[in-house]
């Protein structure tokens, strides 16, 4: 990863933005300036300079992962003192703190701690860059969406009648862990009957009969520090018609989206491909969130797939592609991809099946 040149490109906006020092404490953001994947650190960076604050346990690593930073350890100092200590007298200064990421009791500590001319709120200056992914970015991507298709693949053959929401969703977590992920990017959504009409429900005791739909949505996390999200639905026994009718209108939907979706649309304008499907097929009113969600350090990031996303999708963009419909009594569809938006079109990073599958 180019650390240097993503600092180099903070610095940049900075000199543009008249600020004297920006102040970096979330943590995600943390890591991709400067590669640190400790839980506890923040980055003070002016055009002249950049400092990594950290406290003593991670004196070792933080020299191990980070060269494009001066390090300090902050020691028995409190953090703002530590701060202090490296920008000096600020009285004249202007500074930039992620406004995302600051409790009001520390931004009050902050101003107290350190004099300043003034301290100014920015939101999305790392992320504007972060949504574009580097082409290295993209293939631990689709390392993290292997090793979770390659748990659907090898959970195919351990379902069985009578296992419980909570021992699939174990199972799919150990095939993970197993394959080398660090752990699950989120809590397995794991779903039997009508139960998966709760389309962010959590998995349970409950157990599985023959008749059930499976909704399984889950991912996970890589050393490196990216994460993967696919939702596949599956049948145990054979399905209704009413629920045939759901996996196809769910799975042309998803097709009609990733057919279009391309750099220069609007999130607006992508869902819209999958929502309209869903729309003739008079389930409009069953499709209850958005498309999709930027994937990357964080499970859930820019830019979004909605009704509300009025933002334009630039190549370089990881998305996922996620439409459902969902019926109380009956139980739910979801089928998840993730994709690279590109010029014209968009590159679909998924292997695994999509068409019905009935164990």
């Amino acid at each position: 990863m180019d650390y240097k040149s993503r600092t180099s490109s903070v610095v940049n906006t900075i000199k543009q933005g008249g600020a004297d020092w920006f102040f970096v404490t979330d943590l995600s953001n943390v890591r991709y300036l400067s590669g640190f994947t400790g839980s506890s650190a923040s980055l003070l960076i002016s055009p002249d300079q950049q400092y990594i604050l950290t406290d003593g346990r991670y004196t070792e690593q933080v020299s191990r992962e980070v060269s494009e930073y001066q390090v300090v350890i902050q020691g028995a100092r409190k953090e703002m003192q530590a701060i202090s200590d490296i920008i000096g007298d600020a009285s004249d200064k202007i500074v930039w703190f992620e406004a995302d990421n600051y409790t009001v009791a520390r931004f009050t500590a902050l101003q107290e701690a350190i004099p300043v001319k003034s301290f100014i709120s920015k939101r999305s200056v790392v992320e504007f860059l972060r949504v574009v992914k580097e082409e290295s970015e993209i293939l631990a991507l689709k390392q993290a969406l292997k090793l979770a298709e390659d748990a659907f693949q090898e959970v195919l053959d351990e379902i069985h009648e009578g296992m419980s929401e909570r021992e699939l969703a174990r199972f799919l977590l150990d095939e993970m862990w197993r394959a080398g992920a660090v752990k699950e990017s989120f809590d397995p959504l794991v779903l039997f009957g009508a139960r998966s009409s709760m389309c962010h429900g959590k998995a349970s005791d409950n157990k599985l009969q023959r008749g059930d739909v499976i909704l399984m949505d889950f991912g996970c996390l890589m050393p490196d520090g990216y994460n993967s999200d696919i939702t596949r639905t599956i049948f145990f026994g054979q399905p209704s018609d009413e629920q045939k009718n759901m996996y196809q209108c769910v799975f042309d939907a998803n097709r009609a989206a990733e057919e279009h979706i391309c750099a220069g649309m609007s999130g607006v304008e992508a869902d819209e491909y999958a929502r309209d499907v869903i729309r003739k097929a008079g389930r409009v009113d069953q499709f209850m969130h958005g498309l999709g969600h930027g994937v990357g350090l964080e499970i859930h990031e820019s830019p979004r797939l909605s009704p509300l996303a009025d933002y334009q999708l630039e190549s370089g963009h990881v998305v996922t592609v996620e439409p459902g419909v969902y019926v109380a009594g009956v139980g739910g569809i979801r089928i998840e991809d993730m994709v690279v938006v590109r010029d014209g079109s968009c590159d679909v990073m998924n292997n695994s099946t999509k068409e019905l599958i009935i164990l």
